[in-house]
């Protein structure tokens, strides 16, 4: 059994997936895997959202598209028994037999089930099963990929493989047991720069260290040349943030909710003489 492996990070929106997408689906009819896609639709998206500001200001991307749950509730709320999961662990909204009530739309909690108002019928993501049915190594979405940010791996290797990261999933606390995944998703950071105002100089080489107050996580990194820093990939939450170079009188900042993005700005350090 396969899936898609999603990382994030290497995603640059070129959307040659979504291109790739419309090229196979729209106009096309693979009945009984995928009726043709509706226009302006896209079975696969990506999400973009801007965290932290100013100079320190980053756009985040996630590719998302049909999760194929293993508790799959578009499944469990179809009154017309019109989706079900193929022996591969691909969901599949049959064409023929959907009615169109929007049920599994409403249930959907990854937004990744989508109205065709010209055929009155329920569509999504079919991991071009149609393609891999006639021996096709990938889903289009993944062969139009450059980054690879978008892989067709085996289940079964995600436990063994040597991933560069955590294997994640979208929404865990839905419980759907997705079986797309992610690693590397987008995690808070927080970001700024050191300098001491009375010398008039950015400090290279001050220590950051940020402490998770609840699970004691630490945290650390160093100012560059220019005395910004940046502590990447953060477990959200609230932290004690200590700034600290020899010779100058440390600064500690309590409670600092990282729960999101920040840009802390400039932390203002003094010479002890």
């Amino acid at each position: 059994m396969k899936t898609i492996l999603v990382d994030p990070s290497l995603c640059i929106q070129c959307t040659n997936c979504q291109i790739s997408c419309k090229d196979e689906h729209t106009d096309n009819d693979w009945t009984p895997i995928a009726a043709p896609q509706a226009k302006g639709q896209f079975w696969i998206r990506i999400d973009e959202r801007e965290t932290g500001s100013g100079s320190r200001m980053r756009l985040e991307r996630t590719p998302v598209l049909c999760q194929h749950c293993e508790n799959a509730p578009c499944i469990a709320v179809c009154p017309n028994n019109a989706i079900y999961t193929r022996p591969d662990g691909i969901v599949i909204i049959d064409p023929v037999a959907c009615k169109g009530c929007g049920t599994c739309r409403a249930a959907c909690p990854y937004d990744a089930v989508f109205e065709n108002p010209q055929l009155g019928i329920s569509q999504k993501c079919t991991m071009c099963a149609h393609l891999l049915d006639e021996g096709w190594d990938a889903p289009r979405c993944v062969r139009g990929c450059p980054t690879d940010a978008l892989q067709y791996v085996d289940v079964e290797s995600l436990n063994q493989r040597d991933l560069p990261a955590p294997l994640e999933r979208l929404m865990p606390d839905e419980e759907t047991n997705p079986r797309v995944a992610y690693i590397r998703t987008h995690k808070p950071f927080v970001a700024g720069g050191v300098i001491s105002p009375k010398e008039g100089k950015a400090l290279d080489g001050a220590c950051v260290t940020a402490t998770h107050q609840v699970t004691g996580s630490i945290y650390r990194t160093q100012t560059d040349t220019y005395g910004d820093f940046a502590v990447n990939a953060i477990e959200p939450g609230f932290y004690t943030i200590e700034v600290m170079i020899d010779g100058y009188y440390p600064r500690v900042f309590t409670d600092y909710d990282l729960r999101e993005a920040k840009n802390m700005g400039e932390v203002r350090l003094y010479p002890k003489a």
